[in-house]
């Protein structure tokens, strides 16, 4: 297939960044690197009562929870290795809100760093997005997984606790829940039979969260999040090299058909169904647990209630990138992958009253700037 000339908004699209370590967003694997405090000087701060540290606030979903927190008029502290988060997140957010943004260059295995953080900078609450998140890799290195995903979260809430920190929101995944073997909607109490190191460390990272959450005054959730698309601007796009559509995206620039693995499943056309939620519901999910005053639901499902198969949204990306005509090939399935894994969203709904309210070929057209 000949590569097409793209529209503005794919023509600069490059997911894959780098030769870091796959599947990491805005944390590294490594201490070696030096540990940075990056602080602008061109914008004055103005100071709120609620300022919130996130962990992974470099990366793609980090990044789209501190712009709505400071949408919101919440002040932000990011806490990234940059290692796969991008500095250049921070520098756009800092000029869209035309304020200062603390931005800490460490690794949250650092607890010394974390320890002096929490005394220097006092925040209200955490959000906590820093994690090691390719199932694959995972399954060549769980220790390393469980060693960032559940020990460090672990250690870092001991710090949270110790500083009188109340407010902690857990992002967590749909991978918790494994491959079921039906055609519904999970919900938080299903049975939890993660097939991944990935899936097993984040559920064990719950139970520490879960812990945290049941001391008295204190109060937040884990968020359990489906498949994760989207984008509010271009300048905080995501760039895995392992979810569906920026891999299609790939594909497309370089001139070759998108794969699709596995299409005589049990469903309408034969290829996986995912529940596919824009970060922008995401983020704002967050927010909402944010500014809610009761006690929540340790766990909480973050999706759209409904699902889309991999050929449906192979065909929204062509079509968003002038590519309809764009045939997928056809290979074997791959081991562990669910025919249907979409989220029973009335927990969220009716705890918070959060519901996602963005299309998926809104969210895919997004990326290419509409």
């Amino acid at each position: 297939m000949a590569a097409r000339n793209k529209p503005a908004g794919i023509r600069s699209l490059v997911y894959g960044m780098g030769k870091g370590k796959a599947g990491i967003e805005g944390l590294s694997v490594s201490l070696a690197s030096p540990i940075l405090e990056i602080m602008p000087t061109t914008y004055t701060r103005h100071m709120t009562s609620q300022v919130w540290l996130i962990t992974g606030g470099a990366g793609y979903i980090g990044a789209h929870v501190a712009d709505t927190f400071l949408s919101s008029g919440k002040e932000v502290i990011i806490y990234d290795s940059l290692s796969r988060g991008l500095e250049s997140r921070i520098q756009f957010l800092r000029k869209k809100h035309k304020k200062e943004i603390t931005l800490i260059a460490a690794d949250i295995r650092d607890t010394t760093k974390f320890d002096d953080v929490l005394s220097t900078h006092n925040p209200y609450g955490i959000v906590h997005t820093a994690a090691l998140k390719s199932v694959a890799e995972s399954m060549e290195k769980p220790d390393e997984y469980f060693e960032v995903n559940f020990h460090a979260t672990t250690a870092l809430l001991a710090l949270v606790k110790k500083h009188k920190i109340q407010h902690f929101i857990f992002s967590s995944t749909a991978a918790v829940y494994g491959a079921p073997e039906h055609s519904i909607p999970v919900k938080e109490n299903d049975p939890k039979n993660p097939i991944s190191a990935y899936g097993a460390s984040k559920l064990a990272a719950e139970g520490s969260v879960n812990n945290f959450l049941n001391s008295p005054g204190n109060h937040g959730t884990s968020l359990r999040f489906f498949n994760v698309v989207g984008t509010s601007d271009s300048e905080l796009i995501d760039n895995s090299v392992e979810n569906l559509v920026p891999i299609v995206i790939n594909k497309l620039n370089a001139g070759r058909p998108p794969i699709i693995y596995g299409t005589d499943y049990p469903t309408q056309d034969g290829t996986c169904v995912r529940d596919y939620v824009d970060v922008r519901d995401i983020a704002q999910a967050h927010l909402a647990v944010a500014d809610f005053p009761a006690k929540l639901p340790f766990a909480m499902n973050v999706g759209t209630g409904g699902g889309n198969s991999v050929r449906e949204v192979i065909k929204l990306v062509c079509d968003a990138s002038g590519e309809s005509t764009v045939v997928p090939l056809g290979e074997n399935p791959r081991k562990g992958d669910p025919a249907f894994l979409c989220a029973d969203v009335s927990l969220i709904r009716n705890a918070i009253g959060f519901s996602a309210s963005h299309s998926l070929e809104g969210s895919i057209k997004s990326l290419f700037g509409d």
